[in-house]
């Protein structure tokens, strides 16, 4: 299973759209995500023997929204599906009605023999 297929396996439960990159809906509840950084681990013979891919998870919502319960349900969902503890950053958008959280964690890349 690829990242991207961990991301959306973890999202999905909440019923929410969802889109790699930006989302051009109109819903008022939404996820996108990307990769951050994809790099090696545990060098054996000058060669990773783990790839290791950082990815974020944008979260959007209405800003009056209480917004915790849910943040840690992602949170949760993330780390069920294997990826690491999230860093959640809390930021600001264009949109002043919009609440932007920002889920930051890793996974393993898994490797397609």
């Amino acid at each position: 299973m690829t990242t991207l297929e961990h991301i959306v396996r973890a999202i999905k439960i909440f019923g929410f759209p969802f889109s790699p990159g930006v989302y051009t809906g109109s819903e008022d509840h939404w996820f996108t995500y990307n990769y951050v950084d994809d790099h090696g681990e545990l060098f054996g013979d000058d060669e990773p023997l783990e790839t290791i891919n950082r990815i974020q998870l944008h979260y959007f919502l209405p800003v009056e929204e209480n917004y915790l319960k849910m943040k840690n349900e992602i949170r949760d969902a993330l780390l069920r599906e294997g990826f690491t503890y999230p860093e959640i950053e809390s930021m600001d958008d264009p949109n002043p009605d919009i609440r932007h959280l920002v889920f930051e964690c890793e996974i393993e890349e898994e490797r397609e023999e």
